[in-house]
């Protein structure tokens, strides 16, 4: 699985918390996606544009969070998370707060702020 390592500094700390709230809610919540290199966006977007990503929308490289170390995907283990009513609810909130949730289209996405990650 993967972890918070990497992140930036500022947004670690927030993803760490983000996480154990979660997992207060329900068990089985694992990060299962967080920083990124340059590679490895361009091999998710490749994957995406033949259409094996799944259901998830992917960004071209250079324009994703997750390689910046701003977005953390994270999910509840054996849980479809576009049926996820925790994901949704925390993901509520979380834009409430200032930052970015990937709603409907990648339930599992959660960004830093708008002012941290320079999105409008």
């Amino acid at each position: 699985m993967a972890s918070t390592r990497g992140l930036d500094p500022r947004y670690e700390p927030i993803a760490q918390q983000l996480l154990a709230h979660l997992k207060t809610l329900a068990g089985g919540f694992v990060i299962t996606s967080g920083l990124r290199s340059h590679d490895d966006q361009v091999r998710l977007y490749n994957k995406f544009l033949a259409g094996g990503s799944g259901v998830y929308t992917v960004l071209p490289p250079g324009r994703s969070q997750h390689e910046r170390g701003l977005a953390v995907d994270i999910a509840r283990i054996g849980t479809e998370p576009k049926q996820d009513p925790i994901l949704r609810a925390v993901g509520a909130w979380w834009r409430s707060q200032g930052g970015v949730w990937g709603g409907d289209a990648d339930p599992v996405h959660f960004e830093a702020t708008r002012a941290w990650t320079g999105r409008s």
